[in-house]
């Protein structure tokens, strides 16, 4: 009897529960990609880190014709993630291979967020050796500030995504400076690796947040449809804003760093280096 309750209460502890369901979602992988026979299709990887807009992004890629896009692959805290111990470039891999083949469309995608890819010691030549064939969307953020105030206000309040009904929370941060310049800095070092890549310009789209909420339309037609050839179809989401208010309504410290905030420091317009450029660096 002891030992039934021990085995009840280790099974229904919220780490062991996901690894318990991680296991049963990669074997249900396994049997997929056993019972049925691999087909062609084009792969599509979502590269972003947190706070960019990628949620957005992922439900209008999944609004076109003939493209289903998985979520986050690399996660240790979803159920179709992978665990801690499956965290290394052989595991993250086959992860997503098996993820890509459980989809029946003539496009297969998933999200890969920048911190995770990097986490599981994930390279682009890597990831471009297994799917040769793969277009990539680099989504990125130009207000470094707006992303990682969006990152802490989510944190607090736990409000990830908000949909239509919802309430809005409103979460008012303190900005340690060196935690933010920090951030900054990651951020830029994640976007500089995968722009290193020239072989990748020919099959990317770069795509700015702001862009991608300023005219969503005018983003799919002219950049991602054609990257992987598929009609366009007209966007609409049940996805809203998280945060509306002004700086000074968001930060407990808006005085103190205000000067930071605005500054060229936190803000970025990503382009593709030219070979110009490469041969300077």
């Amino acid at each position: 009897m002891h030992v039934r309750q021990a085995t009840w209460r280790a099974l229904t502890h919220p780490k062991i529960w996901l690894r318990c369901q991680q296991w049963w979602h990669q074997t249900g992988l396994r049997f997929e990609c056993w019972r049925r026979p691999h087909a062609v299709y084009r792969p599509i990887f979502l590269l972003a880190t947190a706070r960019s807009g990628s949620n957005l992004l992922v439900d209008y890629l999944q609004q076109l014709p003939g493209v289903a896009c998985h979520s986050e692959l690399l996660c240790t805290h979803r159920r179709y993630g992978i665990s801690p111990r499956q965290m290394n470039p052989e595991s993250a891999l086959a992860h997503i291979q098996r993820s890509l083949h459980s989809l029946q469309t003539p496009v297969r995608g998933c999200k890969l967020m920048l911190n995770q890819f990097a986490n599981c010691r994930l390279t682009i030549d890597a990831l471009d050796a297994a799917f040769p064939n793969a277009r990539y969307v680099v989504l990125y953020r130009q207000s470094l500030a707006e992303q990682f105030l969006s990152r802490e206000s989510a944190l607090l309040t736990g409000q990830w995504v908000l949909l239509d009904g919802e309430q809005r929370k409103l979460a008012r941060v303190h900005i340690d400076p060196v935690q933010l310049r920090s951030f900054a800095d990651e951020t830029r070092q994640f976007y500089a690796a995968i722009l290193s890549h020239a072989s990748l310009r020919g099959r990317s789209a770069l795509i700015s947040y702001e862009e991608l909420t300023d005219n969503p339309a005018a983003c799919l037609k002219d950049r991602v449809c054609p990257l992987l050839g598929v009609p366009q179809a007209t966007p609409h989401t049940m996805m809203q804003k998280q945060n509306v208010w002004p700086l000074e309504h968001r930060v407990l410290n808006y005085r103190d760093v205000a000067s930071l905030l605005h500054s060229p420091l936190l803000h970025q317009r990503l382009v593709w280096p030219t070979a110009a450029t490469r041969r300077a660096a």
